[in-house]
């Protein structure tokens, strides 16, 4: 069961931690934190789109062995 709550400014999810790994829930608590920070910047359209095909190389990088090994 997931709960989502509001309380003041403060957003609060609560989900059995069975759900979904410890990692994945920190990569995605990052990921909304550089979402916040990208949409105070003052980068044009392109250098967010090269960003973004980085961070998308790099996060290949990082986990193609996860999707990519044979059982």
């Amino acid at each position: 069961m997931i709960e989502i709550t509001f309380e003041k400014d403060d957003a609060i999810l609560k989900f059995p931690k069975q759900l979904i790994a410890s990692d994945y829930v920190q990569e995605f608590l990052e990921r909304l934190r550089l979402e916040e920070i990208a949409e105070k910047s003052e980068i044009s359209d392109q250098q967010t789109w090269e960003l973004s095909e980085q961070l998308k190389k790099e996060w290949w990088q990082k986990n193609k062995e996860k999707f990519l090994k044979k059982d």
